[in-house]
């Protein structure tokens, strides 16, 4: 009986031993990106250890790590995608997380309302824990999300008890709360739901992200409505309820910049115009994150991916580090998503690997048919997520 007790005692400290194995990954030769912790373009090595950046530094030599070899391209922090719809169904027009995430160069989602409080725990279930890339959800104002497309029209719709437990609920998911300001979605309510939502999130202390489209509401009424912190997505879209009309931007845009209001650029199907940003930044109003509202009818063209939104806002003049802060720092301090956004010691492992095309031809095109081809663009190799190199699809 001691022989056996004594060799049960030794596989299970063998199995202790096991499972305190590191999974460690040495990254070499690439260049990082991350202006917020001083690296342009910087040649240094990135160790990983279980999914965490364990060190940055020059010539890193780890024993039993397993080394991946860069070759000179670009180490960006994990770019972070902030308007998706990735909960599927007939209703919603969602498509999988990792079809617009991992496999498009995206290590991070939010999803902008798809789901309400009686969908997201299918949409966590089922969707968000089934997934390798990151998954958060904005939780539409409504009940149903986009299961109903007029989901604004009537306030029943509206309940601020559920919405608070499934806050609770889903803390670590829920970053945030939306609504959709557009004729077709508040009919005759107007401004109503939106200031309903303000209230809510205000009191949940979440920010509140508006889908601004065709009036009503005004847009001057929404943004009268936004603090600190709330966001206003589609901001160059060319619509007549715009934030830049007749080659001016409108000036209670600049006094929610004030009160510390973000502005999203969510290309989607119909809300990115090239020449209504281009406007929009020669006066000076510059988004404060770059996103695609991508969903299954836009994922060819005009969006694709956000490495193509990326590339437009290249083409019109902003820097690949500039762009690369509106994708990773910026949409993580929005959203207070911990230990990501950046390449630091002790942050998550995510990266997003990529090269610079100079001198190429690249067609793109915006949300109303103008199309540019661009010479200077990006072009997303892999992402590393989680222990796992992936790379990415050119779907």
């Amino acid at each position: 009986d001691d022989e056996v007790g004594k060799k049960n005692y030794c596989f299970k400290m063998i199995q202790k031993q096991e499972v305190k194995l590191k999974m460690k990954t040495l990254i070499k030769n690439g260049r990082l990106l991350d202006g917020k912790n001083n690296f342009h373009m910087t040649r240094v090595d990135i160790l990983i250890e279980d999914g965490i950046i364990k060190r940055i530094g020059e010539n890193i030599n780890e024993e039993g790590s397993e080394v991946i070899d860069v070759k000179d391209s670009i180490i960006a922090p994990g770019f972070i995608d902030i308007h998706v719809h990735c909960y599927p169904s007939e209703d919603t027009n969602g498509v999988f997380p990792d079809e617009i995430g991992v496999k498009k160069g995206v290590t991070t989602v939010v999803d902008a309302g798809t789901a309400g409080e009686e969908t997201i725990e299918d949409f966590v279930e089922n969707i968000i824990k089934k997934s390798k890339t990151r998954v958060y959800s904005l939780l539409n104002i409504s009940s149903m999300g986009l299961k109903i497309k007029s989901e604004l029209s009537d306030m029943k719709n509206i309940d601020k008890e559920k919405i608070k437990e499934a806050l609770n609920k889903y803390l670590e998911i829920i970053v945030g709360l939306k609504a959709r300001a557009s004729a077709s979605v508040v009919k005759e309510n107007g401004i109503k739901p939106i200031a309903e939502g303000k209230k809510i999130a205000s009191e949940l202390e979440v920010p509140l992200v508006v889908h601004i489209g065709n009036a009503p509401p005004k847009i001057e009424e929404v943004l009268e409505l936004l603090g600190k912190g709330d966001i206003a997505t589609h901001c160059y879209n060319n619509k007549v309820n715009g934030l830049v009309r007749e080659g001016k931007v409108i000036p209670e845009v600049r006094e929610a910049i004030k009160r510390g209001v973000l502005f999203d650029i969510g290309h989607g199907s119909e809300s990115f115009s090239l020449d209504t940003a281009e406007v929009g930044i020669k006066e000076g109003f510059e988004a404060n994150t770059i996103s695609t509202d991508i969903y299954s009818k836009n994922i060819i063209t005009p969006v694709g991916s956000l490495e193509n939104t990326i590339n437009k806002m290249i083409y019109l003049g902003w820097s690949v580090e500039k762009c690369v802060e509106k994708v990773t720092y910026e949409p993580a301090r929005a959203f207070k998503l911990k230990g990501l956004g950046e390449l630091k010691e002790g942050y998550m492992g995510d990266l997003t690997i990529f090269d610079i095309v100079e001198n190429g031809k690249l067609e793109l095109k915006d949300s109303v048919n103008k199309v540019i081809t661009a010479e200077k663009y990006i072009k997303t190799k892999y992402v590393f997520i989680k222990d796992e190199l992936i790379k990415k699809e050119d779907i």
